[in-house]
């Protein structure tokens, strides 16, 4: 189970062939090509990013998102949220401290660091411990303070992305062979994930009720928040046989993620709750995850609707040409008759009709920040869509 933080060492098969394809697009100043963005907040970070496709072969890079995303669902029970940014750090660059509360649940770096034989100093990742450091005690500083984490090679770090983090400043080489280099980004909660003959949109609509289920009960605990993920194995009948807790991150600002009667409360009653759903019969066992963000958000539909003039056969076309960049958002979306289905991170589905083009979601286990984002990024790419065949 994963709850503040978790190290998965030895992550990808193929860690090499993607540090041979960095090296090989660095290696030399003159043939190089890679496209980065000097990244410079004064105040706050330093350093250059590029989108993975840059870098790696496109077979390589889908197949290490492939495992990225099974790995996050199959032990978090959470989901990359887009694409992440490859970050490059050099001799200067450094990431000072900061929360990432409204970007995900939990936030991931994945390094493709020499660690063992660098030459830099700095770079790991800096994890504050919870608490208020008292002024009772005499010369608390350093890791009394902060945790560091280092950089390993082919090493996957999950953190809650609400502690307080950053990484220290390179001190060593300018040499790009010679850098910190690892892939960045956040997971966050999905709609339910069925893995099995049971109905996928009838599981969706049990954990809905479930969702609406918990909002009186759950009134009672008011500062506990967070995310829980668990995996159900629901029998042939359809009832729940176990509950698997994958993420649990329920803490209050008070207690941070020391013991609390208050969360031990609100994990029991989810848990309780979870262990006493009924789903529909199906031709043998399956297997659902799905998630709790407490407090519970808003349970209503995310629904959104773009008036065009267009032709729909016009539009459906275009948006099949733009699907690529549609899911560089972070979508999944596949062609199903004349409507587009959504798998991730909702499912949903994006419908063309005659004067307007309509886009349905499942209500989101987000932070009304995250869902608020994820709005008015969709809201603007339908719009473009829709002035396309203006």
């Amino acid at each position: 189970m994963i709850r503040r933080q978790h190290v998965a060492a030895d992550f990808f098969p193929e860690a090499e062939a993607m540090r041979a394809a960095y090296e090989e697009k660095v290696g030399s100043a003159y043939r190089q090509s890679v496209q980065w963005q000097y990244f410079c907040d004064p105040r706050m970070y330093t350093y250059l990013r590029t989108t993975p496709q840059q870098v790696f072969p496109l077979p390589l890079w889908r197949r290490f998102d492939r495992h990225l995303r099974q790995w996050c669902m199959e032990h978090a029970g959470l989901m990359p949220t887009g694409e992440p940014n490859l970050h490059l750090m050099v001799n200067g660059c450094t990431l000072g401290l900061h929360s990432d509360f409204q970007n995900g649940t939990l936030g991931f770096v994945y390094s493709l660091t020499r660690w063992q034989s660098r030459k830099f100093a700095g770079g790991e990742t800096l994890l504050m411990r919870d608490g208020v450091p008292s002024y009772k005690k005499h010369h608390v500083h350093g890791e009394a303070l902060y945790e560091l984490v280092p950089a390993q090679f082919n090493q996957l770090l999950l953190f809650d992305d609400r502690i307080v983090h950053g990484t220290p400043t390179i001190q060593g080489s300018m040499d790009p062979l010679e850098a910190r280099i690892a892939l960045v980004g956040h997971l966050r909660a999905a709609s339910p994930v069925v893995t099995g003959p049971l109905d996928e949109a009838a599981a969706r609509e049990v954990v809905t009720g479930f969702h609406r289920a918990l909002a009186e009960p759950l009134k009672l605990f008011r500062d506990v928040q967070g995310v829980m993920s668990f995996r159900l194995a629901v029998a042939a009948g359809g009832g729940v046989e176990s509950v698997e807790v994958l993420t649990d991150n329920f803490v209050t600002a008070q207690s941070g993620y020391e013991s609390d009667d208050e969360v031990a409360a609100a994990r029991a009653l989810v848990l309780d709750a979870a262990a006493k759903l009924r789903f529909p019969a199906a031709g043998g066992p399956s297997k659902l995850v799905a998630p709790v963000l407490l407090p519970l958000p808003e349970l209503r539909p995310i629904e959104i609707a773009v008036a065009h003039a267009g032709r729909p056969a016009l539009l459906r076309e275009a948006l099949k040409a733009q699907l690529k960049e549609v899911e560089a958002l972070g979508f999944r979306i596949e062609p199903q008759g004349d409507d587009f289905a959504v798998r991730e991170p909702l499912a949903g589905t994006i419908r063309i009709e005659s004067h307007r083009i309509v886009a349905s979601f499942d209500a989101p286990m987000w932070v009304p920040s995250q869902r608020e984002h994820f709005q008015a990024a969709l809201n603007e790419k339908l719009g473009m869509l829709a002035r396309y065949a203006g």
